[in-house]
């Protein structure tokens, strides 16, 4: 997610939006379930919770051509290392053999990744996905902007890396625009940030443009208070695919969206806040966020915590 790195007047947004609190968040694979429910499409994907699953998985697939992915909650996962001394989340696979082997690396390890820190997180499920050859690779996300007090997509044409980084680098490669709340993103506007992004036929521009509109959809109707692309994809053979998916949902909204926070997942949560969290709700007693609390007032709260 981007952070405060961005300079420049076009990067304020992004500041903004990244200093928003990230509530829950789920899995890729639930991500890309969520993607396609709404008619957005995504590479083939499905997850498999134990050697033999992923062995069916892949067998039954109707491709050779797979990459498997750990399934926790982490950034670097392509880079992480498990606690087994097996190096990496992500994975080419090409026989449902592969498929197993390495899924009886990741399954039940826990990932170390710069995220995680030391401790990791536990893996308990990998997700196969079908390979895809990206001829372009974009960013894209739907975010709440508190400067504007709106919601706002930003887009980049320089997907599939840091996007932090290329904020700091390059803020004109950062294309921000403001979303009404409740009409959404209008035709014309969506058409043309496809055609700003550089989509490369027209037809790759109506795909973006309809992506862009429908993520909008799922930002407003499920509370989201982030969805991150990275990358949307232009392949080889013509299509848009969202490759890589990161939701996060508003906490105030649970008693709105049962079917989202039934997707949650404890083990990839520190077990001391899960604890508390329960016994907050025992006890009939609300959490209040105060994100506009200065620097004087946070440490009165603390002293507060520390002293009762």
């Amino acid at each position: 997610m981007l952070k405060a790195a961005a300079r420049g007047t076009k990067a304020s947004s992004i500041r903004a939006s990244a200093s928003q609190k990230r509530f829950l968040s789920i899995h890729e694979y639930q991500s890309m379930k969520l993607l396609n429910s709404y008619g957005i499409p995504t590479p083939k994907s499905i997850p498999a919770f134990s050697t033999q699953e992923a062995y069916d998985v892949a067998k039954n697939f109707g491709t050779d051509k797979l990459v498997i992915k750990a399934q926790v909650l982490a950034g670097g996962r392509g880079k992480g290392k498990f606690d087994n001394g097996f190096q990496g989340g992500v994975h080419v696979v090409n026989s449902p053999d592969e498929a197993k082997d390495i899924a009886g690396k990741m399954l039940n390890a826990k990932l170390i990744t710069k995220q995680t820190g030391a401790a990791g997180r536990i893996c308990n499920a990998v997700m196969l996905a079908e390979r895809r050859d990206p001829s372009h690779e974009y960013y894209v996300a739907v975010l709440n902007d508190r400067n504007r007090q709106t919601p706002v997509i930003v887009a980049s044409n320089q997907g599939g890396m840091n996007i932090e980084e290329v904020a700091a680098k390059d803020p004109d490669a950062i294309i921000t625009i403001p979303v009404d709340l409740e009409k959404g993103l209008p035709d014309a506007e969506a058409a043309d940030l496809a055609a700003k992004l550089g989509f490369g036929c027209e037809d790759a521009k109506k795909q973006a443009a309809d992506i862009f509109q429908r993520l909008y959809r799922i930002f407003k109707d499920k509370d989201a208070t982030q969805i991150e692309i990275n990358p949307m994809a232009e392949t080889k053979d013509g299509a848009v695919l969202c490759m890589d998916a990161k939701f996060g949902f508003d906490d105030n909204a649970e008693f709105r969206q049962a079917d989202v926070y039934g997707l949650r997942d404890v083990s990839q949560e520190d077990a001391a806040e899960v604890e508390a969290q329960k016994l907050i709700r025992e006890s009939g007693l609300k959490i209040y966020a105060f994100d506009e609390l200065d620097e004087a007032a946070a440490k009165a709260v603390e002293l507060g915590r520390k002293s009762a």
